[in-house]
């Protein structure tokens, strides 16, 4: 887990949705959602003196940038998913990742987007040696302003062997879009394992 504090990952994500910033009402209603199920929070694995995911963990977890974190998967609406299933965060973020004041740094917006697709790919096919991300576009729409709460949701829309696509996007809780991204993964070859 990371993204949030020590107490949060103690209590787990009902008390994480108890934080002030996830008390808006769009954010209740889609936590009442009975057919979302929570999902580990950016899973975290101790390797010897290395921890996967360490920049969310000592880098984006500070108070003022990822203030809460919560994820959970649900049905997919998209019409070129493949999987029916779509992996969403739910994200409060603070000042201390702004580009300019006020406004998310674009490669902040960049990461997240990367964590989630490559998230959702992993979670399709948990594989000890997860996906690594071959190609990355982005379509920036709309400022990310700060301080904020944005969901994320990322969905695969084709599979080929090693090769898994997905698309991800960024968007506040009136729906409107902030960033739209396709991405490419691919796993290791198994000898390289």
């Amino acid at each position: 887990m990371s993204m949030v504090s020590k107490r949060q990952k103690e209590d787990g994500p009902e008390a994480v949705a108890a934080h002030p910033d996830f008390q808006h009402p769009w954010i209740k209603e889609l936590l009442a959602d009975p057919q979302k199920k929570w999902t580990s929070q950016v899973p975290r694995m101790a390797l010897g003196n290395t921890v996967t995911n360490s920049m969310f963990e000592k880098i984006l977890g500070g108070p003022e940038c990822i203030r809460a974190h919560l994820s959970f998967n649900r049905p997919c609406r998209e019409p070129d998913a493949v999987k029916g299933v779509e992996e969403c965060w739910l994200l409060a973020i603070g000042h201390d990742i702004d580009g300019k004041t006020g406004r998310a740094h674009g490669g902040f917006n960049a990461c997240v987007l990367d964590q989630i697709m490559g998230s959702v790919t992993h979670h399709a096919n948990p594989v000890p040696n997860p996906p690594a991300t071959a190609n990355l576009n982005i379509d920036y729409k709309a400022p990310v302003a700060t301080p904020c709460v944005i969901l994320l949701r990322a969905w695969i829309t084709e599979t080929s062997n090693r090769k898994v696509w997905v698309k991800a996007t960024i968007e506040y809780g009136d729906g409107t879009v902030c960033c739209a991204s396709t991405a490419l993964f691919v796993y290791p070859r198994p000898e390289k394992l």
